[in-house]
């Protein structure tokens, strides 16, 4: 039996990508620890939705 996890299928990043960490609830099957970002600010682990529905980084 093998422990290790697969290696996730990642697509490339695009310059200037904004990448954060994740909730590890972005993603049906979550590669975790292999992949801890995500793009989706939705889910982001230090950003919560704030006034006028802006995200705010948390403190």
């Amino acid at each position: 039996m093998n422990d290790i996890p697969e290696e996730p299928n990642v697509e490339p990043i695009k310059p200037d990508t904004v990448l954060y960490l994740c909730d590890r609830r972005a993603c049906e099957n979550c590669a975790y620890p292999l992949c801890k970002h995500t793009t989706d600010i939705y889910h982001a682990v230090n950003f919560e939705k704030g006034l006028g529905g802006g995200y705010w980084e948390k403190e």
